[in-house]
């Protein structure tokens, strides 16, 4: 089996992939009951799938002159990620052999489970369980049928000579986290420093902070925590927009899908350059925060909270 993504959070959904195998079948059928399912880390389970699945058996080969075989399955859009997922798992070299030459005359099932908003973080495994007279079987990768939920939360900034964040893991589990500071060089081009690490388990961790824009990323760097005593909103110029610049020196706005124009005025152009979404709301001047009211009921601005 596998799941996308391996690591998530509460109210996001992962997919579920179970592969039915049925190339062993020699002149007899199987209709075993099957029992897909999540086990938090409570113990709770949510079934995802309990129902009978027939499976029936492959033509035998008979000698032929014909050039061309026939067709013994439908052909399967098996995803190249799937095909990942097992080459970087934990089981034995044989078994994935076997697992990735019956791949296409399998049978592939996709289920999605949806996160409770109010879940237990930590390790969720997966129930997998084929009966058939009386016998039960389960997923040969059962070492790897497992995901994560994870939950990190900034819970202070310290000030002062050396600046620091504590940030706390919420998880029973490790938890990775990647640590992206950014700079400005002498050309005042974007660059940034990196560290990527573990937090232990249920602790808070002290972060020595060198920049004013640093942030943390986790579960997979999809989510993003700014590591700063100032608003967490940040200013940025609507992705939609086309901006062209003339040759009298005007620069304008034209909104997608709309025939108006809006005309920047050196006050309005300054703000809209400065927009690039690093921008925190709070470093705002008293006549920017006038500008950036206009701008944004115009839906030329945007307040992203991170």
């Amino acid at each position: 089996m596998s799941i996308f993504p391996k690591r998530a959070i509460p109210g996001k959904t992962v997919t579920i992939h179970w592969n039915f195998n049925i190339s062993a079948l020699k002149n007899v059928h199987v209709f075993p009951w099957v029992r897909i399912g999540v086990k938090d880390p409570n113990g709770n389970v949510t079934m995802l799938f309990e129902e009978h699945v027939l499976g029936l058996p492959d033509p035998i080969n008979e000698e032929t002159k014909q050039e061309k075989q026939p067709l013994k399955y439908l052909n399967k859009n098996v995803p190249l990620l799937l095909l990942a997922d097992y080459l970087s798992g934990a089981c034995k070299r044989e078994r994935l052999i076997q697992i990735l030459k019956n791949i296409q005359s399998g049978r592939h099932y996709y289920f999605t489970y949806t996160i409770p908003k109010n879940a237990p973080i930590g390790k969720y495994t997966l129930v997998s369980e084929v009966h058939s007279s009386g016998e039960i079987k389960h997923s040969k990768t059962a070492a790897d049928d497992f995901f994560f939920v994870e939950k990190i939360t900034l819970d202070k900034i310290i000030e002062g000579e050396k600046k620091k964040a504590i940030i706390m893991n919420h998880s029973p589990e490790k938890t990775p986290v990647k640590i992206v500071e950014c700079y400005q060089n002498a050309q005042e081009e974007l660059k940034t420093k990196v560290r990527v690490f573990e937090i232990e388990p249920l602790q808070e961790t002290t972060l020595e902070l060198s920049s004013d824009q640093e942030f943390l990323l986790y579960n997979e760097e999809r989510e993003v925590i700014s590591l700063t005593n100032l608003s967490s909103s940040y200013l940025l110029r609507n992705q939609q927009i086309l901006e062209l610049r003339k040759n009298d020196g005007l620069t304008c706005l034209l909104k997608k899908d709309k025939d108006e124009a809006y005309q920047l005025t050196p006050e309005t152009k300054q703000l809209w350059d400065r927009s690039n979404g690093l921008l925190h709301k709070d470093q705002m001047s008293e006549e920017e925060k006038v500008i950036f009211k206009e701008m944004n009921s115009e839906e030329l601005i945007q307040e992203i909270t991170l």
